[in-house]
């Protein structure tokens, strides 16, 4: 019985450190799996317009959920993100400084395979 435990304690364990997210994005073909180390996330959960944000610094490529619908960011600097992450209002300065610009069709969107 104690084996039975243990194995299904180390499952457990297992399957959470290989957890997954895969967002379907708007205008994108491909889902993201948000979950992967090099996504930062924000919480926004004090926002009632923006409900989750991810950020890769290294591709520059930011997601975001905007009421129940993902959308992709591309181009977008550190230091707009930084900005973001520390703006008072999510709504606002998303609606200021980051909507309309950062245009995936001008600037590459980035490859995350499955």
């Amino acid at each position: 019985m104690r084996f039975i435990t243990f194995l299904f304690a180390f499952f457990l364990l297992v399957s959470s450190a290989h957890a997954e997210q895969w967002l379907n994005i708007k205008y994108r073909p491909t889902p993201v799996d948000v979950d992967k180390p090099y996504f930062e996330y924000l919480d926004t959960s004090s926002s009632s317009f923006v409900r989750g944000a991810w950020y890769d610094k290294s591709k520059q490529y930011m997601i975001i959920t905007l009421q129940s619908t993902n959308y992709h960011y591309c181009g977008l600097d550190e230091a707009t993100w930084t900005a973001f992450k520390r703006a008072s209002s999510f709504g606002t300065f998303y609606n200021q400084a980051i909507k309309g610009r950062f245009d995936c069709r001008i600037y590459p969107v980035p490859e995350y395979g499955r």
